[in-house]
């Protein structure tokens, strides 16, 4: 079995409805939605609407995004890591290398329902669905109301990636919208449109869910999201606002050990805002993340996993000295199915489920609290609040000497005070580095610094083809099998 025929699993009714409610979701921009199903006879109860948006969520943990493709490419194609030397599959090989093309699948799919792209069209368009027809249901107004904010904020989460990614894109907000196949808009009024949609969700969002809903997104989740995005295009005063706000609110903490944020019993408690779920208890699709990070020879189908993202030596080098996240992070050994002890290349060692191949207890980060921290204090920077953003700073360090939760250790030690601005916003973006790895952070790190950082960064990885390391690489490519259904699309440049 290849990795490419691992099918997603549906893990309870509630998700599988929504095959029946909007069969059209897999067609994404390239055809009319043929939702007459769901408007006659699926959107009807409260039931059917909690179903609906437990569906939008699902793309998510599939193979488009954080199951398989999007999480491959963004880790695969930075200076954290590299594909192994075993892969064969050669699209898989065109990430660390920085050589795909507009076909290939998990850049940008294969068809219209694959890769990054697919999938978050594919969250969009349901979230759409859900902001059409569930108003017309007769339910209690205040669930009603959460589940409208929830939509709002995974389509705010999907644009927020696709622009970040591609550039210009379609901004599609109705089910009608879909059936007009139009040109890419402009960025700026697809931000404008993130900001309504994650303003709007903050609002009514809860501040918490209770323990059967846990996973949903909260009022901290569209804060998040907010933060980021305006970090992203510098507006840094609103950054802060917003970043301050999950901080003051009470309701989020940074673990004592460092490495329990990725443990088993760690999903959807106080350091994660929100993430991805993987978890047979949600019904979540599994994200077989120890399959991408665990060795070869440990047997992929047991135990160990495909070794597709290996960390680099020289980020693992470039940890402080007597980090404890180096020590958690990384592995070289381990018990093959026969028990036997193997020996490899370093592997990533981050995220521990309890069992594999299959479902997972494990989720993937898309915000962590640590993470809201390192926002804050790079928007305190920027506003010329150096010795402020360093104490943030030191708030995260200081968690990594307490190593498994009661240590005193002396490394990493305190930023000092006084630091000039460019020093502060350098220790900051090294802080995230090492922080934030292999969550799918330091691609877009990397970018929004631009391309000399971007340059430095991917010239440390020996797998990347030199000529391949252009600006215009900063950037994917607009899937060809879109342009080839919608003529109004154009290319990025370089492709």
């Amino acid at each position: 079995m290849t990795r490419d025929s691992i099918a997603p699993r549906v893990g309870q009714l509630a998700l599988a409805l929504l095959l029946v409610a909007a069969p059209a979701c897999t067609d994404l921009l390239t055809e009319q939605p043929k939702d007459r199903i769901a408007s006659d006879a699926f959107f009807q109860t409260a039931a059917d609407a909690k179903a609906a948006i437990a569906a939008t969520y699902r793309p998510l943990s599939t193979a488009s995004l954080w199951g398989t493709n999007l999480q491959w490419a963004l880790n695969a194609a930075t200076d954290e890591s590299r594909v192994g030397p075993e892969e064969e599959n050669p699209n898989i090989v065109a990430l660390t290398q920085l050589s795909w093309t507009t076909t290939n699948p998990y850049i940008a799919g294969s068809n219209a329902s694959g890769g990054a792209w697919g999938g978050l069209y594919q969250m969009i368009t349901r979230a759409n669905l859900v902001l059409a027809r569930v108003p017309a249901i007769t339910m209690d107004d205040a669930a009603k109301n959460q589940i409208l904010a929830e939509a709002k904020f995974l389509r705010a989460l999907g644009y927020f990636y696709l622009v970040r990614l591609y550039g210009d894109v379609p901004l599609v907000l109705t089910p009608e919208d879909q059936a007009a196949l139009g040109p890419r808009t402009p960025q700026a009024q697809v931000f404008a449109q993130i900001v309504k949609d994650a303003t709007e969700a903050e609002a009514v969002l809860p501040a918490v869910w209770g323990s059967s809903d846990k996973g949903r997104a909260t009022k901290g989740s569209a804060e998040a999201l907010l933060t980021e995005q305006y970090i992203w295009r510098k507006d840094w005063p609103n950054a802060a606002l917003f970043a301050k706000k999950i901080i003051d609110s009470g309701n989020y903490s940074l673990v004592p050990n460092y490495l329990q944020a990725f443990l088993p019993g760690s999903q959807n408690r106080p350091e994660e805002v929100f993430a991805a779920q993987s978890s047979s208890a949600t019904g979540a699709p599994a994200i077989d993340i120890a399959a991408w990070e665990y060795p070869r020879n440990m047997n992929p189908n047991s135990n160990g996993g495909w070794g597709t993202w290996q960390p680099l030596q020289s980020f693992i080098d470039s940890y402080p000295t007597g980090d404890y996240r180096k020590e958690v992070s990384f592995f070289t050994s381990g018990i093959d199915p026969t028990g036997k002890t193997v020996t490899f290349l370093p592997h990533v060692y981050k995220f521990r489920p309890t069992a594999r191949p299959g479902q997972q207890d494990v989720n993937w980060p898309i915000y962590r609290y640590a993470d809201v921290l390192l926002m804050y204090a790079e928007a305190l920077n920027e506003q010329g609040q150096s010795d402020a953003a360093i104490g943030y700073v030191n708030m995260i360090r200081a968690r990594a000497r307490n190593g498994t939760g009661a240590e005193a250790r002396t490394l990493p030690a305190d930023l000092p005070t006084g630091l000039d601005q460019a020093a502060t916003r350098a220790a900051i973006f090294d802080e995230r580095k090492f922080e934030l790895a292999f969550e799918g952070k330091r691609w877009f790190d990397l970018v929004r610094q631009g391309f000399p950082a971007f340059q430095a960064a991917e010239s440390t990885d020996p797998t990347v083809i030199p000529g391949n390391v252009q600006p215009t690489r900063m950037v994917w490519p607009i899937p060809q099998v879109q342009i080839d259904l919608n003529k109004e699309l154009t290319q990025n440049p370089g492709y």
